[in-house]
């Protein structure tokens, strides 16, 4: 959509839609352009939106304290590094929280996110970056066991990951470190014991690293479904975070607050309509007529 077009659609969201949302969460993944972000972060500061911790949240929906009108939450999936070097100085700037989710099998290692693998190994072989996703989001699909088989055929290939004293740095930049699991599986795509197994070595890793985040959750990809969500429940986690581009309503699931889908490099006038909640309405209405 052209820049005027998303001028437009924020002057409409202005008029419009109720500025008494009860939570946006707003779910990043790396920081590909740390100006534009910066332009997004500075935007947040002056406008009505008040920028919420993860543990805020937390009394909300546990111990009956009071949400700020039109609150916001910043979120990071993946633990990718580019949100260490180029998202924390801005976010510390503004002195504002955030959280990161980590998928807990890459800490310390030098072992690449398995999404990001399946598109360098595919490309190494000549495929275009099109083609390498369209074999991503087929895996997406495709049953645990399966996903794993297919990876395991590829030629590993080697990427900077966080370690345990950068996840240190960051907590201690206001920066609540989250469960994503240990393997970034699709946890709707997984065994009873697949996902049981992956969720203990999570969380032991969360207690070896003595952080207190390894109840607070991000369903990888946003996938979930009910039994999904017992086996989560019966692991001891409380909070989960959905990635389905809506505002949450004023009574929030814990196991499925919605998030929206926002990216680093997004022009100012896209964002201001993706956080204003206008964008997900015109979404949800496409999807209906198509």
């Amino acid at each position: 959509m052209k820049s005027k077009s998303y001028k437009f659609l924020n002057f409409i969201s202005n008029l419009f839609l109720p500025e008494s949302c009860n939570l946006r969460v707003l779910a990043y993944h790396d920081i590909i352009d740390s100006n534009k972000f910066e332009a997004q972060i500075k935007f947040l500061v002056k406008s009505k939106y008040n920028i919420i911790s993860v543990n805020d949240l937390h009394a909300y929906l546990y111990d009956g304290k009071i949400l700020t009108k039109n609150s916001l939450l910043i979120t990071f999936d993946d633990g990718d590094v580019s949100v260490l070097d180029h998202g924390l100085p801005i976010l510390r700037k503004y002195d504002l929280p955030s959280v990161m989710f980590v998928i807990t099998g890459l800490i310390n290692s030098a072992n690449t996110f398995w999404c990001r693998w399946v598109e360098i190994a595919l490309q190494n072989q000549g495929k275009s970056y099109a083609e390498s996703r369209v074999v991503v989001n087929s895996l997406k699909k495709m049953s645990n066991s399966e996903r794993v088989a297919y990876l395991e055929k590829l030629d590993p290939v080697a990427s900077r990951q966080l370690t345990i004293d950068d996840m240190l740095k960051m907590q201690n930049g206001k920066m609540f470190i989250g469960n994503h699991t240990h393997t970034h599986p699709m946890v709707n795509k997984c065994t009873d014991q697949e996902l049981n197994n992956d969720l203990k070595l999570s969380l032991a890793s969360f207690e070896k690293w003595q952080l207190p985040g390894g109840k607070i959750f991000a369903y990888p990809n946003g996938n979930w479904d009910k039994e999904s969500e017992e086996i989560l429940k019966n692991n001891g986690i409380d909070m989960a975070f959905l990635f389905d581009h809506k505002l949450n309503k004023k009574d929030i699931n814990p196991m499925r607050i919605s998030r929206i889908r926002v990216n680093s490099d997004t022009e100012l006038n896209e964002f201001k309509v993706k956080i204003s909640g206008l964008h997900s309405k015109l979404m949800t209405l496409k999807n209906r007529i198509v």
